[in-house]
């Protein structure tokens, strides 16, 4: 299986090639900072192809597929997993974030589909399938937290991404899949920290958090057997689908929370 991951060289998208390799897949890696995507490389053995990706530039995100189909002659997988966050409320948040956030959550995750979806759909079925779409999203685009408005509102569009794909491809041989993380423990959370205006919720209060491993390891699960949503924590999903039922309910708790962690 060929599988391209964006975002490869840290965190869940690290995590993720770490597996993928060891299931015996070969790996295009995708990310802005080469020499980190040539150490995991080495590290996996070699053998699998590294290609410096900046997602914001529609440019990179066409070479990046095209150089994966050139090495390897088709793509199974295509993660779509780069991505940012910064805690700022939605009044505060600049015109120039919201484009960047919009350029790498929505734009990088929209070009490379359309990049890899004319390659799947004329590739040859393995198994009855002919490819995967496989977009990280968020447990937040079901339910945003406050400060988290820009983030959660990029991670939603996502999932609607997905949603309209499942129907579009439907009977093509090509499926698309969200993956949908509680906080996961990497240094997402440090850059998103460093650019922030808020505190982020203090460790092991009130905030559920996963590693990356397990994240991955669900992701893996998807791969091996797709499914519209993948969740690696599942009383988040209940969490997500009560707020749905009970939106003034779930305000007034992460009113309370949100005075809790400003003191």
């Amino acid at each position: 299986m060929v599988v391209a991951i964006t975002g490869a060289s840290a965190g869940i998208g690290r995590a993720l090639a770490i597996e993928l390799a060891a299931a015996g897949a070969r790996l295009v890696l995708a990310a802005r900072r080469l020499e980190l995507l040539e150490a995991l490389n080495g590290e996996l053995g070699g053998g699998h192809l590294c290609v410096r990706t900046d997602v914001a530039q529609p440019a990179d995100c066409a070479a990046f597929v095209a150089a994966a189909h050139a090495r390897f002659g088709r793509l199974d997988t295509l993660v779509c997993n780069a991505g940012f966050a910064f805690l700022r409320s939605v009044a505060d948040t600049s015109a120039a974030e919201w484009r960047e956030l919009l350029a790498i959550n929505l734009g990088g995750t929209s070009e490379c589909i359309r990049a890899a979806l004319p390659l799947m759909l004329a590739q040859e079925r393995r198994q009855g399938c002919r490819g995967q779409i496989l977009v990280v999203s968020s447990c937040l685009a079901r339910r945003a937290l406050p400060d988290l408005g820009a983030y959660a509102a990029t991670k939603a569009a996502q999932l609607s991404l997905v949603e309209a794909l499942r129907v579009e491809l439907a009977g093509t041989g090509v499926v698309a899949s969200a993956m949908l993380p509680v906080g996961t423990d990497t240094e997402f959370k440090a850059v998103a920290q460093e650019r922030s205006t808020r505190t982020m919720l203090p460790p092991g209060r009130l905030e559920v958090r996963q590693s990356a491993a397990t994240v991955a390891a669900c992701m893996v699960r998807g791969i091996v057997h797709p499914a519209p949503e993948l969740w690696s924590h599942l009383p988040s999903r209940l969490a997500a689908s009560l707020a749905t039922l009970f939106p003034g309910l779930t305000d007034g708790v992460l009113g309370r929370v949100r005075r809790l962690v400003e003191g």
